[in-house]
């Protein structure tokens, strides 16, 4: 907590306006000389430094505490918000309003990606049979925050006018013109964090395994939705007031568990939660107080503060990568189980077969210009026109190229996977991509 109290006074000190912190004690003692002065003080603190500062307690404790929360009921450290979609989903209905002049007036500022983050969510629990196992629930938010990223990059390229200022809240941004955001989301949030330190007892039994809960009366399903709501709420909450903040909900988990090794009570749910809280705030707060010393104040209304936490947040995983034990887990072991006996072996080889050559064949035919089968067999043969030549020297090199770079990737992301016995691995975490 001193640490906490520390970084908010040298945050709320810092900001492009000329406002230091011993212009600040003057305010608040009331020794300043020049009332106009007093006043212009004054509106900057409210509306500008306070904001900030509360957007980023919030922000950072609505992370830590829905990140806790997903990890614990998926068994995987890998897990956070980003899992389940809410920050791609928020992202992308931010753009496709902006990008094709959607008018919402019935939703208030920021419900926009407040609803997206829901839909995005409950369509993640959807495909994971309401997060009744934590491998499926894993997978289902992994592809599905892959494919709104992809569309939501589609439409900031095609409608680069129409979305211009996006980048800034899709990286996260702290920056605030009030506290009209904060006043209205910040109950929601508070009932939710409450409710995770209800089911606290819940997660602790959970944490035995389903089999082991079960016996003593606790329905792992159950748990596992309640929990996943509630952390989807607050992931939610922090996507509406600050956008996609990137790992704060990775890391602040992580940190704790460390930390656990040498304070046991840390490993009950009650405490565990409000701790990962604590240290999402520390590493929102943390990396904007940072990003303004080394930068300047002009930097950090400029630079989202989201790419400070995802580079702070990778240093403290190759920290955790040197300190802490292995945390993978078998589930790709177990994914591959479940491919038993030869039948359902030839099965998939047909049907990802058949896949890939439709896939080949549309790519080639398909684009800005539609072709025949004949056209290539004569393009092989070398007796197709200027036209037909033109197209396919281009299309086709692109279509191999995505062949072999797609076959590369999956072949490296089985490697990573089988030896780390991750299913979120892949070449990434390598450094490669």
């Amino acid at each position: 907590m001193l640490v906490l109290t520390a970084l908010a006074i040298v945050h709320v000190g810092q900001g492009t306006a000329a406002v230091d912190l011993r212009t600040l004690w003057q305010l608040l003692v009331g020794a300043a000389s020049d009332r106009s002065a007093d006043e212009q003080t004054a509106a900057v603190v409210l509306d500008s430094r306070l904001p900030r500062l509360a957007a980023g307690l919030l922000v950072g404790s609505a992370l830590g505490a829905a990140g806790a929360a997903l990890q614990s009921v998926s068994r995987n450290m890998l897990a956070s918000p980003d899992t389940l979609a809410v920050n791609a989903g928020a992202y992308l209905a931010v753009v496709s309003v902006a990008a094709f002049g959607i008018t919402l007036p019935a939703l208030p500022a920021g419900g926009t990606a407040f609803l997206g983050g829901l839909l995005a969510a409950g369509v993640v629990l959807g495909l994971s049979r309401a997060g009744s196992g934590p491998i499926r629930l894993v997978l289902a938010g992994s592809a599905l925050t892959l494919a709104l990223s992809g569309l939501s990059g589609m439409l900031l390229i095609l409608r680069s006018q129409q979305t211009t200022g996006l980048f800034a809240w899709g990286n996260g941004s702290l920056a605030q013109t009030g506290m009209q955001s904060i006043d209205r989301l910040a109950p929601l949030a508070l009932l939710a964090f409450a409710g995770l330190l209800l089911m606290g007892r819940r997660l602790d039994i959970l944490a035995l395994g389903d089999d082991g809960a079960a016996v003593v009366g606790v329905s792992p399903r159950l748990t596992r939705s309640l929990a996943v709501v509630l952390a989807v709420v607050l992931a939610a909450v922090a996507v509406t007031v600050a956008g996609p903040v990137g790992f704060v909900g990775l890391c602040a988990p992580a940190v704790v568990r460390l930390l656990g090794t040498w304070v046991p009570g840390l490993v009950r749910h009650r405490a565990f939660i409000p701790a990962s809280a604590l240290a999402g705030v520390l590493v929102v707060l943390g990396a904007d107080v940072l990003l303004r010393a080394v930068f300047g104040a002009q930097a950090g209304a400029e630079v989202p503060t989201g790419i400070v936490t995802t580079c702070f947040g990778a240093l403290v995983l190759v920290f955790l990568a040197y300190r802490s034990r292995d945390l993978g887990t078998d589930g790709g072991s177990t994914a591959f189980a479940r491919l038993r006996g030869r039948r359902a072996f030839v099965l998939t080889v047909v049907v990802s077969a058949v896949g890939l050559l439709g896939a080949v064949v549309a790519a080639t035919l398909l684009g800005d210009a539609t072709l025949l089968l004949g056209d290539v067999v004569n393009w092989l043969a070398g007796r197709s026109g200027q036209f037909t030549t033109y197209v396919l020297d281009t299309r086709v090199p692109r279509v191999a190229a995505a062949l072999l770079a797609g076959a590369a990737l999956a072949v490296a992301g089985a490697v990573v996977q089988a030896v780390s016995r991750n299913p979120l691995a892949e070449p990434g975490v390598l450094g490669v991509v």
